[in-house]
Parts: structure tokens; sequence; C-alpha cells
């Protein structure tokens, strides 16, 4: 997998700088915008190869942009999204 292009949905611009650092050998353009709305906006501008989708954004979350998206794409194309959050489940890695 080469010359790919990615779009990073994330709000904090500190966590939109590890996905792209963790995929640049194999992505030669990734697009950063900060909400659903602006994520939505841009796969009706740019098809992009693959989405990286914060779960939990101001305006327009990660569920309801990827709804919207899937809506907007019917059966034509299917963009592969991967969702992420920076929030961890209590309990997980501690120990008893």
């Amino acid at each position: 997998m080469s010359n790919k292009l990615i779009l990073l949905a994330e709000d904090n611009i500190v966590n939109q700088k590890w996905p792209y650092d963790s995929c640049r050998s194999w992505v030669t353009r990734a697009d950063a915008v900060a909400n659903g709305r602006e994520a939505v906006e841009a796969l009706n501008r740019i098809s992009y190869d693959l989405v990286l989708m914060d779960c939990q954004m101001p305006e327009m979350d990660g569920y309801e942009a990827t709804a919207e998206i899937r809506r907007r794409e019917g059966a034509i194309r299917h963009t592969p999204i991967i969702a992420m959050t920076a929030h961890a489940l209590a309990g997980i890695g501690r120990s008893r």
C-alpha cells in the first residue's frame, strides 16, 4: 500500500500528529479537519483512500459524520473509515 490519500478528522491538534507519523511510509498526503461536518465536506470534494475519524468532535461527531458519509456514498462507493478515540475505557489495563 503506497501513494495513499487519507483524511484525519480530529479536533485536537496534538492528536492530529501521531496518526500521520504512524502512516508516513504509505501515505502520500494527509489532510486534517477539526470536526465531522468538515470531514463530510472534504469527502464531497476529494476522493480519499481512508478516513481516520475521531468519535467525539464538536459540531458533528464521528458517528454522525460516518452515517452522513455512508448516506451520500450510497451503493456506489464505500470509503474505509476507522473510528478513533482518545478516551480509554474505565478498568482497562488496571491490575486488580
